[in-house]
């Protein structure tokens, strides 16, 4: 494991492969960069693959959960990185929140990015996970007392899916993610260090198009998580893009991916 120290936190990465062409790869949310090895079968002589925890994720650490993610630090967290690793350009495959993560890098690199695979990505319609800071701040210590007190909470999702109004496997999810007080923690962190870092979906399209970047987006005919009709509009927007159904759920499509590309 190799870890990027930086002023706002340890960034944990683990790097497979030799070669000159390299590969960001972020994961999902509650996930680590253990989920996205997988990927690790598509290796050859040429490429390099970078597996990224995510902050509070995995083994990486961020100094402040009062400090927020923004863009200007991340640009310059992947910058640095970059002059670790010794790398001037690279790809972008991201899963989940992990595809949100990949949009936002292209975005503030477009230049040093060879191709984008994104997986059913998060940030082209915002998730419930990622969308806390959107509310008034005085709601803020509402959001923490679900967290840490989640019984009433899950009731509440419980009836809902009773009555039609939230799929059961919103249900399952939330109930996996909320778990134990850890993973509530997970949760809460999350949601105040990255709710207000989404991607400019305007700006990130126009330079796709223009520059001509190569991208695939990879949705699961199944999943009921980020659903292939809610990513119309951006895909719509991009001649060029290759979209790909895969006939699995969200929670199946790192797996069916991988053995999409090999074949």
């Amino acid at each position: 494991m190799n870890f990027l120290k930086t002023k706002w936190g340890k960034l944990a990465y683990a790097t497979k492969g030799d070669g000159n062409d390299i590969f960001l790869i972020f994961h999902g949310f509650g996930q680590s960069h253990e989920d996205m090895l997988p990927f690790e079968s598509l290796l050859n002589e040429h490429r390099k693959f970078i597996f990224i925890d995510v902050f509070y994720h995995g083994r990486s650490a961020w100094r402040d959960p009062n400090l927020t993610l923004s863009k200007s630090i991340w640009k310059e967290i992947i910058c640095e990185l970059m002059r670790k690793e010794e790398f001037a350009e690279f790809h972008l495959i991201g899963y989940s929140m992990g595809g949100k993560f990949s949009l936002i890098t292209y975005e503030l690199l477009p230049e040093k990015v060879k191709s984008l695979k994104l997986l059913a990505p998060d940030g082209i319609k915002t998730g419930l996970w990622y969308s806390l800071n959107s509310y008034p701040s005085f709601l803020h210590q509402s959001f923490r007392s679900v967290i840490f007190k989640p019984n009433r909470f899950f009731k509440i999702i419980e009836n809902l899916e009773q009555v039609g109004l939230v799929e059961s496997s919103l249900t399952k999810f939330v109930k996996n993610e909320m778990k134990t007080r850890s993973k509530r923690a997970q949760v809460y962190l999350t949601w105040r260090v990255f709710g207000g870092f989404q991607p400019q979906l305007g700006t990130i399209i126009t330079e796709i198009r223009n520059r001509k970047t190569p991208i695939t987006l990879y949705i699961g005919e199944f999943d009921k998580m980020i659903k292939g009709e809610n990513l119309k509009r951006f895909s719509s927007k991009i001649p060029h893009l290759e979209l790909i159904t895969l006939p699995v759920g969200h929670g199946q499509l790192i797996e069916e991916t991988v053995t999409y590309i090999s074949k």
